[in-house]
């Protein structure tokens, strides 16, 4: 009777399952500070263990993250950009334990979609009282991991684009706008299927979206994808003005789809961008959902 009173009494608790939780610091992204402090007293605060902390410049994210893979860690906190995101999310799907991404870049695609917080501190409680860990979905490209979302393409020069204005260069992000138009207007297309059947034949780029990771990312099981054909200019103008003045996905050039697997055929390399990092695979591709993609420590979500 008392080890079922003690089961009654732990699931009313927040998850405390942990007796090593580390912290990684990525100075270097773009609105963090050091926040050991904070951290540590919001640990005291709830009598949970103290937790071991790194703070590191990029060059020694993955020192630290070797480390935590050695030291016993069991509850791993990541606060930085995306990409600190990701790599933290790699090392907590490796060791098998709940991670807890915090905003700490300009973007924060990751803690943004599971908190739908901007504020660290807020996320950080929001997290730690939670009573136990969640599965959150992965997208694997033959065999790359991503947790948010890839764009494959033609289109990938318009991310481009995107990454420069975020860091300040607009000069250069708008001497990149010839070649986004020639690219999307005159480039190569391929044909991809999505669950065993031919879904375009003359696509010129592919967005693939983690569940929740979009408004129209809302099945737990299954990928939003956005397709675009090779466009004319004016096409391209009209989906331009869309984005700014509503969701640009309403073109009738974009079509939008919910799916579980998709396949590309052909030969060669295939530039991809995966949650923002440029990689290079080859082809055939295999793009596949992985429900149980990583443990995070965060509120659970519902289907529509």
């Amino acid at each position: 009777m008392a080890a079922r009173d003690n089961e009654i009494h732990s699931q009313n608790e927040s998850y405390r399952a942990f007796l090593k939780p580390s912290i990684i610091i990525n100075k270097a992204a773009g609105s963090t500070s050091d926040i050991t402090a904070d951290v540590t007293a919001i640990f005291e605060t709830k009598d949970y263990p103290k937790p071991q902390i790194h703070l590191c410049e990029p060059a020694q994210l993955a020192t630290a993250l070797n480390k935590i893979e050695s030291d016993g860690t069991d509850l791993l906190i990541i606060f930085g950009g995306d990409g600190t995101c990701k790599a933290g999310a790699v090392a907590a799907r490796k060791l098998g334990i709940p991670l807890i991404p915090l905003p700490g870049g300009t973007m924060n695609m990751l803690p943004r979609a599971v908190f739908g917080l901007a504020d660290w501190r807020k996320a950080l409680e929001l997290a730690l009282s939670q009573k136990k860990p969640r599965w959150h979905a992965a997208g694997l490209i033959n065999e790359k991991i991503f947790f948010c979302g890839a764009i494959l393409g033609d289109p990938i020069k318009m991310a481009d684009a995107r990454e420069l204005i975020r860091e300040g260069h607009v000069v250069e992000a708008v001497k990149q706008i010839p070649e986004i138009v020639s690219a999307i207007s005159q480039g190569e297309e391929f044909e991809f299927k999505a669950d065993g059947k031919i879904a375009a034949k003359h696509a010129n780029g592919l967005q693939i979206y983690c569940p929740y990771m979009t408004e129209g990312a809302h099945k737990s099981d299954a990928f939003e994808i956005a397709s675009v054909p090779q466009l004319s200019i004016s096409n391209l103008v009209e989906i331009g003005g869309r984005a700014i003045i509503q969701n640009w996905r309403d073109s009738p050039h974009v079509k939008t789809a919910l799916v579980n697997k998709l396949e590309i055929t052909g030969q060669g390399d295939f530039d991809i961008l995966l949650d923002g990092e440029h990689e290079t695979v080859s082809c055939p591709l295999s793009i596949k959902l992985e429900p149980e993609g990583v443990l995070i420590l965060a509120p659970e979500l519902r289907s529509s």
